[in-house]
């Protein structure tokens, strides 16, 4: 990605404040006779008639998408290591029970009626982190029989990452943060996001360097044969060099299930600047703590307190260490298989190329948002221009980002000068609530369901953020009021005939190209629709090959229609205009 769409991202995020939406929306508030306490993760049920939640004080909740109600599935609040201030329940640690995933093949009478779970505990010396496992039993269904699969992995009172979720390899990935290291009180810790892991110690139990690691795991704890070797040690570790990842989602089709050998899209906190969205891939390095975004030199400089000799004196992470032997550079650091984001809030221009960033009269007073998760969309049906797009909630400002993806789902869309990266669901003036996670309604298209912190306080600079009492611990209802793309599914259509109509290029420049020559029953009838399901062109053709002329029409995605002589729809294509 180019400098120049990071300065173009940048400006559309500091401008939310003054920039309508594009696409209308309405709001409401799901649980209005309880709140729920520092939830951390909500999805929805595969039925599609309710919402899984979990909070971090040990408790995971179905609850009804229509009226709110909820059922408790489980408490293990008095296993759970979670801090919460005795004098004041808004000061809290960021320790507790994490993701949860849920098997995709559960309630299939398979026997695959499980849910998986991370959550910290107390160790022999201090607070530890395990993924377990808990069976979805009994009439109505409760959560019973806690296996764990893998325990001891790296615990804190910061930055633990926690996202859990099951591949379509049916393999468990768990974001593991560097534990907050290096800043604030944990100055004094070694970020261990660059090391790996021993065979001795693999083989002990001792996992204090996967901090900063994303793991991948066979569903029953053990090491994956196909994981990636770091230093000649196959373990459970897929990624290295990360920070606060807090989000991890899949490639999804049409009705949100995984693609399959899909793409693992994760979302990282950065420092005080460059805040990532990653394509997770297995055996790269993503830079931290060294690099931080593009590995350009720009907005940040590694400061090493944790070997300073005074890191008990700390000031912030913009300021140098005292003692130690300066600072290193992005671009001096190899990295060993480092891999850029795909998108990065980056300090350019508008603030100064330092660490320390300036509010410098925009929204921002850092150029961090704190993403904190992901969510892959796509869908036949719904909000147009909304397929293969990731969703990323904010804990600063309760905003959700949408980053469109490119054809090939690997980069960031950008469509000549306008990046097609906007910002959604921005709570109203004077009001003030993070954003904990998304779930999507794919099963409607147009419904999104985001749960909201409890505590106003953050480990961070930033200190109090005073939040709007009615919105602390809900679940708020998102749901598109705008002209829906409303197609048939492809599964509707003869997956042979869709798949003999070809059209190219795509994307097209001045004119597009059908292809139907394999195909009897003509004349065909072809037309194209907008994103707003209008449609544009319709032609008549009785040829094998007929071209659409679409040079007058502005760029963005359509969608090409062919019937046959019989009025039945035999194919349906996505296809993007750019110029």
């Amino acid at each position: 990605m180019t400098r120049k769409i990071l300065l173009i991202a940048l400006f559309a995020f500091s401008a939310i404040q003054l920039t309508a939406q594009n696409e209308p929306f309405t709001r409401t508030t799901i649980n209005t006779t309880y709140k729920f306490r520092h939830p951390f993760e909500v999805f929805m049920d595969p039925a599609g008639d309710s919402l899984w939640v979990n909070e971090r004080i040990g408790r995971i909740y179905k609850v009804s998408k229509v009226n709110g109600g909820r059922r408790l599935l489980l408490d293990i609040s008095g296993a759970v290591t979670f801090f919460q201030s005795s004098t004041d329940k808004n000061s809290i640690a960021q320790d507790g029970m994490f993701g949860m995933a849920l098997h995709p093949n559960a309630f299939q009478g398979l026997g695959k009626d499980t849910l998986y779970v991370a959550y910290c505990y107390n160790g022999t010396s201090n607070r530890r982190t395990k993924i377990v496992k808990f069976a979805i039993t009994g009439t109505p269904k409760v959560l019973t029989g806690e296996t764990i699969l893998l325990q001891n992995l790296p615990a804190s009172n910061d930055h633990n990452g926690g996202r859990l979720v099951i591949g379509p390899d049916l393999k468990l990935y768990y974001s593991c943060g560097d534990q907050g290291a290096n800043q604030f009180g944990n100055a004094c810790v070694e970020i261990k996001s660059q090391k790996d892991i021993s065979a001795a110690e693999l083989s002990a139990g001792t996992y204090t360097n996967y901090a900063g690691h994303i793991l991948r795991l066979n569903l029953d704890g053990t090491v994956p044969s196909d994981n990636p070797t770091f230093a000649t040690v196959k373990s459970h570790v897929f990624s290295k060099g990360h920070r606060n990842p807090q989000g991890l989602t899949f490639e999804k089709n049409n009705n949100g299930t995984m693609v399959a050998n899909g793409k693992l899209y994760g979302s990282e906190q950065g420092p005080v600047t460059d805040d990532e969205v990653n394509i997770i891939q297995s055996g790269k390095n993503y830079g931290w703590p060294a690099i931080v975004g593009f590995r350009d030199d720009k907005a940040y400089t590694y400061k090493n307190w944790s070997v300073s000799g005074v890191c008990g004196s700390y000031a912030s992470e913009c300021q140098p260490a005292a003692g130690s032997s300066g600072s290193v550079t992005e671009t001096s650091n190899p990295a060993a298989n480092f891999t850029d984001p795909l998108a990065s809030m980056a300090v350019i221009n508008a603030f100064p190329s330092d660490c320390n960033g300036s509010s410098n009269g925009t929204l921002f007073n850092r150029p961090t948002v704190a993403w904190s998760s992901v969510e892959y969309f796509t869908t036949n049906i719904g909000i147009p221009l909304w397929n293969n797009s990731l969703l990323l909630p904010t804990l600063k400002y309760g905003t959700v980002v949408r980053y469109k993806l490119t054809p090939t789902n690997d980069g960031i869309a950008d469509r000549g000068t306008v990046l097609d990266t906007f910002v959604y669901f921005k709570s109203t003036t004077g009001e003030s609530v993070r954003y904990r996670d998304i779930a999507v309604d794919f099963s409607t298209g147009k419904d999104f369901y985001i749960i909201t912190d409890s505590s106003n306080k953050t480990s961070g600079p930033s200190g109090d953020v005073l939040l709007t009492d009615a919105l602390r611990g809900s679940i708020l209802k998102f749901s598109y009021t705008g002209v829906l793309l409303s197609l048939p599914k492809e599964n509707t259509i003869s997956p042979l005939h869709n798949n003999m109509v070809q059209t190219y290029p795509n994307p097209a420049v001045e004119k597009i190209i059908i292809n139907t020559k394999d195909l009897s029953y003509k004349p065909f009838e072809i037309k194209l629709y907008n994103s707003n399901g209008v449609p544009v062109l319709q032609k008549t053709t009785y040829t094998a090959y007929e071209s659409l002329d679409i040079k007058h029409l502005p760029n963005g995605q359509y969608i090409l229609q062919v019937y046959n002589r019989n009025s039945t729809l035999i194919a349906i294509k996505k296809v993007v205009i750019a110029h």
